[in-house]
């Protein structure tokens, strides 16, 4: 494991830790990531749930996905910066807002996702290998 990575909200009233190798990151241009961070795509890093401490007042809203699963996206109740989210289809990992680490430039993503969502104008790294949906296991 490389060293313990850490992050937080814009105010500074959520804090948390993750003490695991993340297991994935990437970008989601999906509609709903579209929506709830208010840009083109949003940047996670997946992170096994049981190595992801966080501390704080966070408000949760679920929402069903396209596929019919439940996602609980998790954000600060005072600032509204988003953190992190869980899904109904993966139980076992959080899905962690790469921009709410203490140190973004820890974060290197390994593709994009739901490129056929994607915005005209929401241009990403060329290099990065692309999914017109979520990839299959």
């Amino acid at each position: 494991m490389s060293e313990v990575m850490e992050g937080g909200c814009h105010c500074g009233q959520v804090r948390y830790k993750i003490s695991a190798d993340p297991l994935w990151g990437g970008h989601c241009q999906c509609t709903n990531c579209q929506t709830f961070s208010g840009t083109g795509h949003a940047s996670n890093l997946l992170v096994p749930l049981e190595a992801f401490e966080v501390t704080g007042d966070l408000s949760l809203y679920e929402h069903k996905t396209d596929a019919g699963n439940t996602t609980s996206r998790y954000t600060c109740s005072n600032c509204a910066t988003p953190i992190y989210g869980v899904g109904s289809a993966n139980t076992v990992v959080a899905v962690v807002r790469a921009g709410s680490l203490d140190d973004p430039s820890r974060f290197s993503p390994k593709a994009t996702i739901y490129t056929d969502s994607a915005l005209a104008w929401d241009h990403d790294n060329a290099d990065l290998p692309t999914f017109p949906k979520m990839p299959q296991r």
